[in-house]
Protein backbone atom coordinates (compact mmCIF):
# COMPACT_ATOMS: atom_id res chain seq x y z
CA UNK A 1 0.00 0.00 0.00
CA UNK A 2 1.21 3.71 -0.75
CA UNK A 3 -0.24 6.40 0.33
CA UNK A 4 0.17 9.62 -1.71
CA UNK A 5 -1.16 13.39 -0.58
CA UNK A 6 -2.20 16.30 -2.02
CA UNK A 7 -3.42 20.11 -1.33
CA UNK A 8 -5.50 20.01 -4.43
CA UNK A 9 -8.60 18.14 -4.56
CA UNK A 10 -8.95 18.62 -8.63
CA UNK A 11 -5.85 17.85 -8.88
CA UNK A 12 -5.68 14.28 -7.01
CA UNK A 13 -9.49 13.82 -8.68
CA UNK A 14 -7.16 14.24 -12.10
CA UNK A 15 -4.56 11.54 -10.92
CA UNK A 16 -6.92 9.23 -9.61
CA UNK A 17 -9.15 9.27 -12.36
CA UNK A 18 -6.13 8.55 -14.80
CA UNK A 19 -4.79 6.08 -13.15
CA UNK A 20 -8.24 4.41 -13.40
CA UNK A 21 -8.24 5.16 -16.67
CA UNK A 22 -4.82 3.84 -17.85
CA UNK A 23 -5.00 0.96 -15.46
CA UNK A 24 -8.43 -0.66 -16.45
CA UNK A 25 -7.33 -3.87 -18.04
CA UNK A 26 -5.43 -4.64 -14.38
CA UNK A 27 -8.06 -6.71 -12.19
CA UNK A 28 -8.91 -5.66 -9.19
CA UNK A 29 -7.50 -2.32 -9.89
CA UNK A 30 -11.43 -0.58 -9.14
CA UNK A 31 -11.15 -1.76 -5.36
CA UNK A 32 -7.49 -1.21 -5.20
CA UNK A 33 -7.17 3.07 -6.11
CA UNK A 34 -9.66 4.90 -3.90
CA UNK A 35 -9.32 8.44 -2.53
CA UNK A 36 -9.97 9.38 1.05
CA UNK A 37 -10.63 12.75 2.80
CA UNK A 38 -7.91 14.14 5.60
CA UNK A 39 -8.14 17.24 7.21
CA UNK A 40 -7.48 19.66 4.19
CA UNK A 41 -5.36 17.43 2.54
CA UNK A 42 -6.71 14.03 -0.08
CA UNK A 43 -5.11 10.67 0.10
CA UNK A 44 -4.47 8.85 -3.11
CA UNK A 45 -4.06 5.10 -1.83
CA UNK A 46 -2.98 2.32 -3.55
CA UNK A 47 -3.22 -1.19 -2.21
CA UNK A 48 -0.90 -3.15 -5.00
CA UNK A 49 -1.71 -6.54 -3.24
CA UNK A 50 -5.05 -5.77 -4.58
CA UNK A 51 -4.38 -5.75 -8.11
CA UNK A 52 -3.05 -9.02 -10.42
CA UNK A 53 -0.08 -9.17 -11.77
CA UNK A 54 3.36 -8.58 -11.36
CA UNK A 55 3.80 -5.86 -8.36
CA UNK A 56 6.88 -4.31 -9.91
CA UNK A 57 5.29 -3.95 -13.39
CA UNK A 58 2.39 -2.42 -11.77
CA UNK A 59 4.29 0.23 -9.39
CA UNK A 60 6.56 1.29 -12.87
CA UNK A 61 2.79 1.59 -14.74
CA UNK A 62 1.73 3.75 -11.99
CA UNK A 63 5.20 5.42 -11.90
CA UNK A 64 4.97 5.97 -15.19
CA UNK A 65 1.44 7.93 -15.02
CA UNK A 66 2.39 10.17 -12.45
CA UNK A 67 5.41 11.20 -14.76
CA UNK A 68 3.29 11.49 -17.83
CA UNK A 69 -0.10 13.51 -15.63
CA UNK A 70 3.35 15.81 -13.90
CA UNK A 71 4.00 16.36 -17.64
CA UNK A 72 0.68 17.67 -18.35
CA UNK A 73 -0.70 19.17 -15.08
CA UNK A 74 2.15 20.64 -13.31
CA UNK A 75 4.58 21.54 -16.35
CA UNK A 76 2.05 24.23 -17.76
CA UNK A 77 2.30 25.43 -14.47
CA UNK A 78 5.91 26.09 -13.73
CA UNK A 79 5.79 27.79 -17.35
CA UNK A 80 3.59 30.34 -16.00
CA UNK A 81 5.21 30.77 -12.49
CA UNK A 82 8.36 31.44 -14.53
CA UNK A 83 6.81 33.70 -16.78
CA UNK A 84 5.02 35.94 -14.00
CA UNK A 85 7.96 35.88 -11.52
CA UNK A 86 11.48 35.54 -13.49
CA UNK A 87 9.91 37.58 -17.08
CA UNK A 88 7.13 39.76 -15.37
CA UNK A 89 4.64 38.87 -17.98
CA UNK A 90 0.88 39.96 -16.56
CA UNK A 91 -1.49 39.35 -19.89
CA UNK A 92 -2.88 36.24 -19.24
CA UNK A 93 -3.65 35.75 -22.98
CA UNK A 94 0.16 36.56 -23.48
CA UNK A 95 1.08 34.05 -21.40
CA UNK A 96 -1.04 31.49 -22.37
CA UNK A 97 0.22 32.32 -25.64
CA UNK A 98 3.75 30.93 -24.81
CA UNK A 99 2.64 28.55 -22.93
CA UNK A 100 1.51 27.01 -26.36
CA UNK A 101 4.51 27.96 -27.99
CA UNK A 102 6.39 26.11 -25.37
CA UNK A 103 4.34 22.96 -25.88
CA UNK A 104 4.71 23.37 -29.89
CA UNK A 105 8.43 23.20 -29.08
CA UNK A 106 8.53 19.74 -26.66
CA UNK A 107 6.18 18.10 -28.44
CA UNK A 108 6.32 18.38 -32.56
CA UNK A 109 10.59 18.01 -33.19
CA UNK A 110 9.54 19.42 -36.85
CA UNK A 111 9.59 22.73 -34.96
CA UNK A 112 12.61 24.85 -36.35
CA UNK A 113 13.50 25.13 -32.63
CA UNK A 114 12.42 21.83 -31.47
CA UNK A 115 13.21 20.70 -27.33
CA UNK A 116 11.36 17.07 -28.12
CA UNK A 117 14.72 16.10 -26.71
CA UNK A 118 14.87 17.72 -23.97
CA UNK A 119 11.51 17.05 -22.89
CA UNK A 120 12.72 13.53 -23.04
CA UNK A 121 15.39 13.66 -21.11
CA UNK A 122 13.55 15.80 -18.35
CA UNK A 123 10.66 12.74 -18.82
CA UNK A 124 13.01 10.19 -18.26
CA UNK A 125 14.46 12.33 -15.36
CA UNK A 126 11.44 12.32 -13.95
CA UNK A 127 10.26 8.70 -14.01
CA UNK A 128 13.64 7.37 -12.19
CA UNK A 129 12.81 10.20 -9.61
CA UNK A 130 8.70 8.64 -9.19
CA UNK A 131 9.83 5.01 -9.00
CA UNK A 132 11.95 5.56 -6.32
CA UNK A 133 9.32 6.54 -4.53
CA UNK A 134 6.81 4.83 -5.41
CA UNK A 135 8.73 1.19 -5.34
CA UNK A 136 9.98 1.93 -1.43
CA UNK A 137 8.32 4.62 -0.01
CA UNK A 138 4.71 3.95 2.10
CA UNK A 139 3.31 7.54 2.25
CA UNK A 140 4.31 10.78 0.56
CA UNK A 141 3.17 14.27 0.21
CA UNK A 142 2.82 14.87 -3.66
CA UNK A 143 3.35 18.83 -2.87
CA UNK A 144 6.61 17.99 -0.82
CA UNK A 145 8.04 15.91 -4.15
CA UNK A 146 7.01 18.28 -6.70
CA UNK A 147 8.76 21.26 -4.11
CA UNK A 148 12.08 19.50 -3.50
CA UNK A 149 13.08 16.06 -5.17
CA UNK A 150 11.65 17.73 -8.52
CA UNK A 151 13.27 21.41 -8.34
CA UNK A 152 16.45 20.49 -10.65
CA UNK A 153 13.65 19.54 -13.04
CA UNK A 154 11.71 22.98 -12.63
CA UNK A 155 14.44 24.93 -13.08
CA UNK A 156 16.12 23.32 -16.31
CA UNK A 157 12.07 23.91 -17.56
CA UNK A 158 13.52 27.60 -18.06
CA UNK A 159 15.43 26.78 -21.08
CA UNK A 160 11.88 26.04 -22.39
CA UNK A 161 10.36 29.06 -21.28
CA UNK A 162 13.17 31.44 -22.83
CA UNK A 163 12.71 29.66 -26.21
CA UNK A 164 9.13 30.01 -26.41
CA UNK A 165 9.32 33.65 -25.44
CA UNK A 166 11.97 34.23 -28.17
CA UNK A 167 9.28 32.40 -30.30
CA UNK A 168 6.53 34.20 -29.47
CA UNK A 169 8.49 37.76 -29.98
CA UNK A 170 8.79 36.36 -33.75
CA UNK A 171 5.25 35.95 -34.10
CA UNK A 172 4.63 38.87 -32.74
CA UNK A 173 6.45 40.97 -35.23
CA UNK A 174 5.85 38.47 -38.04
CA UNK A 175 2.35 39.47 -37.24
CA UNK A 176 3.09 43.30 -37.40
CA UNK A 177 5.05 42.72 -40.15
CA UNK A 178 1.83 41.35 -42.37
CA UNK A 179 -0.38 43.76 -41.09
CA UNK A 180 1.81 46.75 -42.15
CA UNK A 181 2.15 45.37 -45.48
CA UNK A 182 -1.47 44.74 -45.77
CA UNK A 183 -1.95 47.98 -44.51
CA UNK A 184 0.33 49.64 -47.26
CA UNK A 185 -1.79 47.39 -49.72
CA UNK A 186 -5.07 48.56 -48.92
CA UNK A 187 -4.05 52.18 -48.84
CA UNK A 188 -1.24 53.13 -51.52
CA UNK A 189 -2.20 52.53 -55.15
CA UNK A 190 -0.18 50.42 -57.89
CA UNK A 191 2.86 51.17 -58.96
CA UNK A 192 2.80 48.46 -61.58
CA UNK A 193 -0.51 46.75 -61.99
CA UNK A 194 0.92 43.32 -63.05
CA UNK A 195 4.03 41.88 -61.26
CA UNK A 196 5.81 38.82 -61.76
CA UNK A 197 7.65 37.16 -59.52
CA UNK A 198 10.27 33.79 -60.63
CA UNK A 199 11.43 32.49 -57.16
CA UNK A 200 14.45 30.90 -58.87
CA UNK A 201 17.97 30.70 -56.99
CA UNK A 202 17.88 34.83 -57.25
CA UNK A 203 14.51 36.18 -57.02
CA UNK A 204 12.87 38.29 -60.49
CA UNK A 205 10.73 40.88 -60.56
CA UNK A 206 9.23 42.11 -64.24
CA UNK A 207 6.08 43.68 -65.17
CA UNK A 208 3.54 42.28 -67.76
CA UNK A 209 5.87 43.27 -70.91
CA UNK A 210 8.59 40.77 -69.03
CA UNK A 211 10.80 43.90 -68.57
CA UNK A 212 12.80 43.73 -64.51
CA UNK A 213 12.08 46.09 -62.29
CA UNK A 214 15.00 47.68 -62.26
CA UNK A 215 16.47 48.38 -57.91
CA UNK A 216 16.44 51.76 -58.44
CA UNK A 217 12.72 52.18 -59.03
CA UNK A 218 12.39 49.70 -55.95
CA UNK A 219 14.26 52.16 -54.03
CA UNK A 220 12.30 55.39 -55.11
CA UNK A 221 8.99 53.78 -53.97
CA UNK A 222 10.70 51.73 -50.79
CA UNK A 223 9.11 53.30 -47.65
CA UNK A 224 10.48 53.07 -44.12
CA UNK A 225 7.88 51.30 -43.10
CA UNK A 226 9.08 48.43 -45.66
CA UNK A 227 12.32 48.05 -44.71
CA UNK A 228 11.70 45.67 -42.11
CA UNK A 229 14.48 43.30 -44.17
CA UNK A 230 17.03 45.05 -43.47
CA UNK A 231 20.33 44.72 -43.15
CA UNK A 232 19.87 42.38 -46.40
CA UNK A 233 21.33 44.54 -49.27
CA UNK A 234 17.71 45.77 -51.80
CA UNK A 235 19.23 42.84 -54.06
CA UNK A 236 17.93 40.16 -51.86
CA UNK A 237 14.88 41.40 -50.23
CA UNK A 238 12.30 40.50 -51.68
CA UNK A 239 8.63 41.13 -49.83
CA UNK A 240 9.04 44.66 -48.85
CA UNK A 241 10.07 45.48 -52.61
CA UNK A 242 6.96 43.56 -53.72
CA UNK A 243 4.63 45.12 -51.55
CA UNK A 244 5.77 49.04 -52.44
CA UNK A 245 4.89 48.33 -55.66
CA UNK A 246 1.35 47.69 -54.52
CA UNK A 247 -0.06 45.67 -57.91
CA UNK A 248 -3.15 44.26 -58.12
CA UNK A 249 -2.15 41.42 -59.23
CA UNK A 250 1.02 39.17 -58.30
CA UNK A 251 1.82 36.06 -60.23
CA UNK A 252 4.19 33.83 -59.42
CA UNK A 253 6.07 31.20 -60.35
CA UNK A 254 6.99 29.34 -56.74
CA UNK A 255 10.06 26.59 -56.28
CA UNK A 256 9.90 24.09 -53.30
CA UNK A 257 12.81 25.67 -51.68
CA UNK A 258 11.10 29.01 -50.96
CA UNK A 259 7.69 27.83 -49.03
CA UNK A 260 8.36 29.75 -46.23
CA UNK A 261 8.66 32.96 -48.50
CA UNK A 262 5.87 31.66 -50.49
CA UNK A 263 3.58 31.61 -47.33
CA UNK A 264 4.49 34.90 -46.29
CA UNK A 265 3.55 36.08 -49.69
CA UNK A 266 0.45 34.73 -50.07
CA UNK A 267 -0.66 35.55 -45.85
CA UNK A 268 0.22 39.03 -47.05
CA UNK A 269 -1.33 39.59 -51.01
CA UNK A 270 -4.05 37.37 -50.39
CA UNK A 271 -6.40 36.85 -53.41
CA UNK A 272 -4.07 39.37 -55.06
CA UNK A 273 -1.85 36.22 -56.24
CA UNK A 274 -1.64 34.03 -58.58
CA UNK A 275 0.25 30.55 -58.55
CA UNK A 276 1.63 29.07 -61.51
CA UNK A 277 3.47 26.06 -62.58
CA UNK A 278 5.48 27.15 -65.70
CA UNK A 279 7.28 29.99 -67.41
CA UNK A 280 4.92 30.55 -70.20
CA UNK A 281 6.80 32.91 -73.35
CA UNK A 282 4.76 35.31 -74.53
CA UNK A 283 4.14 37.34 -70.82
CA UNK A 284 0.94 39.72 -71.52
CA UNK A 285 -1.19 41.83 -68.64
CA UNK A 286 -4.27 39.57 -67.90
CA UNK A 287 -6.21 42.29 -67.11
Amino acid sequence: MITIQFKDLSLCKAFYNQLLDSMDTYVGVKDAIMMEQFGDYTNLCIDFSAINGDEVGIREKVASIFTNMTMKEILPIWFEEWLRESYYYKDPDEIKLIIEHARELMYHSNSEVSLKDLFLKLQREMFYLYDQFIHHSVHFSFDSFLRFRLRKIKNKVVEIVEKAIDEHKLEHDYQIMVNTCRQFLQSNPPRVKVVYLFMENEMIITDSNGESITAEQISSWLTHELCFEEPLPLSERVVGPLVSIAPDKLIIYPKQHHEGLLQTLLTIFEERIELREEVVNDISDPL
